[in-house]
């Protein structure tokens, strides 16, 4: 499995030769990610959703969207809503859609409905969620950043889905150092990925 990871939790999964493309945000140009099988979003934040994007997505035939309930409300555009459980296949890779709660926000309130998706039985890209006792998983794709999220939450998390291998997300806009986090896990025997925007990493 290839992982190209771009702005915030923005990821591009490259499995069985299938594109599959994650929470791309208006922050990035549509033609950098090239031909993409699927477009995943997990939730409604602007920081992991653009309408006008997803629109493009749609209209253009770039590729089909999916969305959680919620999220399929900000659109116009002809989605596939996925629920929680939900398993489905693109381009012959199978896909699991799996709700956990978004973080609290900055005033206590509760986060907007939240589906990470689990790709091929290897990654699991939570959105905005931290916690999730019902999964173990190679690869983590983990926010360590957010309105409540820190490098505890983080951790925590990791060993609670026992992710063999840490892709560091969720931290372009709050200004969170990836680099401490996988110094940090280091010490606590995680193997953690750090990639810019537009880098890689073979799994």
């Amino acid at each position: 499995m290839k992982i190209t990871r771009y702005f915030q939790s923005c990821l591009l999964v490259e499995e069985a030769g299938a594109r599959i493309l994650i929470d791309p945000s208006g922050q990035e140009d549509i033609a950098k990610f090239g031909k993409v099988d699927a477009v995943l979003y997990t939730h409604e934040h602007s920081d992991h959703f653009d309408k006008d994007m997803a629109q493009t997505f749609v209209e253009q035939g770039v590729a089909p969207v999916y969305v959680n309930a919620s999220t399929a409300k900000q659109i116009a555009a002809s989605t596939t809503k996925v629920s929680d459980g939900q398993q489905f296949e693109v381009a012959g890779v199978k896909i699991e859609a799996i709700e956990l709660p978004h973080c609290l926000m900055w005033d206590g309130s509760d986060g907007p409905q939240n589906t990470g998706y689990l790709i091929s039985q290897k990654l699991f890209h939570p959105g905005d969620g931290k916690e999730l006792d019902s999964l173990k998983v190679d690869i983590l794709a983990c926010p360590i950043n957010g309105p409540d999220v820190s490098l505890k939450d983080a951790f925590a998390f990791c060993k609670q889905v026992s992710a063999k291998h840490i892709v560091p997300v969720h931290y372009d806009y709050l200004g969170g150092n990836p680099e401490v986090f996988a110094d940090v896990g280091k010490g606590m025997g995680l193997n953690t990925h750090v990639l810019k925007n537009g880098g890689s990493v073979e799994i």
